[in-house]
């Protein structure tokens, strides 16, 4: 794919040719032109990129109507997700075995980082309005990124839709959507051009469920006998998000963005489902979130490149518990969260083959609580990264050494300090010049901290080492279009890896079952394919199908002691087998379309015992959309039935999932 700027480098050329050729056949006339505008939007290729990347398109997002991140990153090859239930549960996500502190979640290439826990909660985050999302291994191919992205060990980015006037000066899109379990779901998008290079949106979104919703309860392991249907309780969330995107296109060269970002949510955390009852729920909590962001790049010359961003972030949350045992009667955790990110990056095109660039970044991490022995802990973390890469004839090269340098205190006195380097290589191979026939490799060590809460909560401070996590791949990549054919466009995509996680950080628990203890004895042994079909079928002007799939297999086991118990396990929540496919059909009465995920067995515990064991499951949703027209704007209506059969699982032990449920949205346009 062309870039923008070559792009319309060609354009411009063929627009003067067309004017050198008016002219010399008539000397005597003028003739007006109009103007002419030139957009092109560069997007990484999942087939081409030297380590595997995963994106799903603003149209693709539309049609799944995932609402909120998680619904989108469930359907992705490798990527595990933890779900405690409901619209209000906590979601984290994790990949090819390697924790969910290795995977750093991105707004427009900007980390949104959570020191306390090291991952946020993927359920406060709304896609429904981005442009696309993108999951990479190892790290992105632009090597014009922040030092922090380059540092991760795999990356989920949202990119923000920049808003498409075309003749109008304004868009705007509201939406409705309700659902089963008291689900609300109003959204509203406001679009201003303010002038010819600057533009504006606004968004906000709000959603609430009661999440009272039925489950059945087996009173036998093999479940064939008597079994019981219970309702979820203590259960309802209420959350907000509202919005601000300001674009400003100074010139060609230049582009300044600024994003404000708020969130608030209040919700109450169910009980765990034991001995055959439900745990009444005495837990709630409350959130309130914001951020600045402004990002600036410059193409200084045809060589030189630059990129600089800056962000303030501040969380709060609130975490009760009305059941408490202590002296108080009542457990009142407070905990305020803030960062302060400076990046900067600039890139060097030494020739049209070769480039170089190098990152810095500086951010600060503060956590304050009410807990008295670490009621202020602060991180500095300094992180330098060199990167290169080369094109040359059918091989393509991206290597990256990165050198990290943290430093933290407790209680305003110094703590302990890290330093840490990490290189990253990555090749691609493409043996025929005319096939989409491409093979990959890639290299990468990691490393990551351990979080506030696992170095100081909530008696002592810890003396706890990084985990360090070795990466490689191995894959092969096919993508081919085709002309006058029913079959228009098919992309397959296989990968195998193997990752180790050595010092992995451990609890168990020492004095009693409420104080835990962190130790570094962790080592783990990761083996897994992932892999992936895409299709496009025309069958005529308006009726068109897409087919995509993904399947993975993922042995990830404990080799810390061979006298464990646990030796040769695999470890908690990581199923050895895991699967997904959609279908959309688009015709000139209705649109449908199918999803299906599938998830394996999985084990609570590092003992992989019948006890222990989370048995597999498939959820299978379907969809039905049409989209009206008029004279101004377009009305598109969208019924959904999820878990169309009703299944009974669980993805966290304990937490039963939703069954059967029903969304209906609308959504106007103009």
């Amino acid at each position: 794919m062309l870039s923008a700027r070559k792009t319309a480098m060609i354009c411009s050329v063929c627009v003067t040719c067309c004017i050198g050729v008016v002219y010399a056949q008539d000397t005597l006339q003028s003739r007006s032109l109009h103007n002419v505008t030139v957009k092109a939007k560069s997007m990484p290729k999942e087939a081409a990129a030297t380590a595997p990347v995963q994106i799903m398109t603003r149209v693709k997002l539309e049609r799944i109507n995932a609402v909120q991140l998680s619904d989108a990153v469930r359907q992705m090859a490798g990527v595990v997700l933890k779900d405690y239930g409901g619209v209000g549960g906590i979601k984290t996500v994790s990949a090819r075995g390697l924790g969910s502190q290795f995977s750093t979640l991105t707004i427009d290439g900007m980390a949104v980082g959570d020191c306390q826990n090291g991952q946020p909660d993927l359920g406060r985050f709304v896609v429904t309005d981005i442009d696309n999302l993108s999951f990479a291994n190892g790290q992105p191919d632009d090597i014009l990124q922040p030092a922090r992205v380059l540092a991760s060990g795999n990356v989920l980015n949202l990119q923000t839709a920049k808003p498409r006037f075309d003749d109008k000066t304004t868009n705007l899109k509201l939406g409705f959507e309700a659902g089963s379990f008291g689900l609300l779901h109003p959204s509203l998008r406001y679009e201003q051009r303010l002038g010819q290079k600057l533009s504006l949106s606004l968004q906000g979104t709000y959603i609430q469920s009661n999440g009272d919703y039925p489950f059945t309860v087996f009173y036998t392991q093999s479940k064939a006998d008597s079994s019981s249907r219970e309702r979820r309780t203590h259960s309802a969330v209420r959350m907000a998000s509202l919005e601000a995107n300001l674009f400003y296109d100074i010139d060609y060269h230049q582009r300044l963005t600024a994003k404000v970002h708020c969130y608030g949510a209040r919700q109450q955390l169910p009980g765990p489902v034991i001995y055959y009852r439900e745990t009444p729920g005495s837990e709630s909590a409350a959130d309130q979130s914001g951020f600045v962001q402004l990002h600036y790049t410059n193409l200084i010359t045809p060589r030189w490149s630059l990129r600089l961003d800056g962000k303030i972030y501040a969380v709060r949350n609130i975490y009760d518990d009305s059941a408490y045992q202590g002296s108080t009667g009542v457990l009142h955790n407070e905990y305020r969260q803030s960062e302060y990110y400076l990046t900067g990056a600039v890139m060097c095109r030494l020739t049209d083959f070769v480039k170089f660039s190098y990152s810095t970044d500086y951010f600060f991490n503060g956590l304050q609580c009410n807990v008295a022995s670490c009621a202020e802990v602060g991180r500095h973390s300094w992180l330098n990264a060199l990167s290169a890469n080369a094109f040359l004839n059918k091989v393509n090269i991206t290597a990256t050494a990165l050198y990290s340098l943290h430093s933290e205190s407790l209680l305003g006195q110094f703590a302990k300090e890290y330093r840490h380097f990490t290189p990253y290589l990555g090749i691609t191979y493409k043996p025929f010049k005319h096939s989409g026939l491409r093979l990959r490799y890639f290299v990468k060590q990691n490393y990551r901290l351990p979080n506030f809460n696992e170095c100081y909560y909530a008696y002592m401070s810890r003396d706890l080492r990084p985990e360090r996590a070795l990466q490689n791949n191995l894959g092969i990549t096919y993508e081919k279009s085709f002309d006058g054919n029913v079959l228009k466009t098919i992309t397959l995509l296989a990968d195998g890896y193997y990752n180790r996680v050595n010092d992995k950080i451990v609890a168990y628990p020492s004095h009693s079952l409420y104080m835990w203890s962190m130790m570094n004895i962790g080592l783990v042994s990761i083996t897994g394919v992932d892999s992936k079909v895409a299709a496009e079928l025309a069958f005529a002007e308006k009726c068109r199908l897409w087919l995509d799939a993904t399947y993975t297999f993922q042995r990830a086991v404990d080799l810390t002691n061979e006298k464990s118990k646990t030796y040769g396990n695999q470890i908690p929540y990581t199923p050895m087998h895991s699967a997904s496919a959609s279908a959309y059909l688009t015709t000139p009465y209705v649109d449908f379309g199918y999803n299906l995920v599938f998830v394996g067995d999985r084990y609570r515990l590092a003992q992989n015992t019948s006890d222990n064991l989370v048995e597999g499951y498939v959820d299978q949703s379907v969809t039905l959309s049409k989209k009206i027209p008029f004279k101004y704007g377009a009305l598109k209506m969208q019924a959904q039935v999820l878990n169309i059969f009703d299944v009974q699982y669980e993805v966290v032990k304990s937490y039963p999932m939703m069954g059967r449920n029903y969304k209906f949205k609308i959504v106007y346009e103009f």
